[in-house]
């Protein structure tokens, strides 16, 4: 076994970088000033701190006080009482007053005058017959008539989806064409089932000289309906050589014979 180091053995060999935790041996005057220094100091700030505790204002309890009385005299009285000395004071009535009529009918007599006998005046009947109002029969509803339509809409065989332009940017509602080509292609549920819109380059002529599809991810539209918008003619505007525009192209109903609504 090894010999055992004490601990004074072992605190000489700390280097001196290491900071001495450990008590020193030296004077205790400093170690007592501290203590005195720090206890001056609490007890100061232990007699010179006040502190004020408010107590909490209690809260105001909500309460009311009913009275019942019966009606006799006494209850009547403290009625009266309760009436007159009230914030809302009642205001006397004199028709509610007893001896009103009593009071009347001597004001009549000391007068001698007697209020004249309501006749009521009768009023002639018109000379109009009356008209005679059917009756219906017991058991059976009366039913009011339906009037005829005015407008009579046009059988659903007779329509044929048509396309037809709004302006989406670079050209106003008015300036679209009024004039439309027919299209003469077949008009599945592919090509109505969303709105189309195109980028369309014109020339000063007004001429489609190209248009690029902006729906989907596809730049080309269906072809029917881009061969049908490479023949529509747009307002001429010879101060511009070549402009864009958005349109859009949707589907309404219109007469298979020809003539278009607008």
């Amino acid at each position: 076994m090894g010999t055992r180091t004490s601990r004074k053995d072992l605190r000489k060999e700390v280097p001196e970088r290491v900071f001495p935790w450990h008590l020193t041996m030296g004077s205790p005057i400093h170690k007592w000033g501290a203590i005195l220094l720090v206890g001056s100091g609490f007890a100061f700030f232990l007699t010179s701190a006040r502190i004020r505790v408010v107590p909490p204002t209690p809260w105001a309890t909500h309460k009311a006080t009913v009275i019942h009385v019966t009606d006799d005299a006494e209850g009547r009285t403290l009625t009266l009482r309760a009436r007159e000395g009230g914030p809302f004071p009642s205001r006397f009535d004199p028709a509610a007053w007893l001896g009103a009529t009593a009071l009347e009918r001597a004001a009549f007599a000391g007068t001698r005058w007697t209020p004249p006998p309501y006749v009521p005046e009768l009023r002639k009947l018109p000379n109009e017959v009356t008209p005679q109002v059917k009756l219906a029969a017991k058991g059976e509803p009366v039913l009011p008539k339906l009037r005829p339509l005015a407008e009579v809409a046009p059988p659903a065989a007779m329509l044929r989806p048509t396309p037809e332009l709004y302006p989406l940017s670079g050209i106003a509602a008015a300036a679209l064409p009024h004039a439309l080509p027919p299209f003469d292609d077949v008009v599945d549920a592919a090509l109505t089932a969303e709105p189309w819109s195109f980028l369309v380059r014109l020339d000063a002529a007004g001429t489609v000289q190209d248009c690029v599809s902006l729906g989907g991810g596809d730049e080309t539209g269906p072809p029917p309906l881009e061969a049908w918008l490479r023949r529509v003619s747009f307002n001429p505007d010879p101060s511009i050589p070549s402009r864009w525009i958005v349109v859009g192209i949707g589907f309404t109903n219109q007469p298979a014979d020809g003539s278009v609504t607008r």
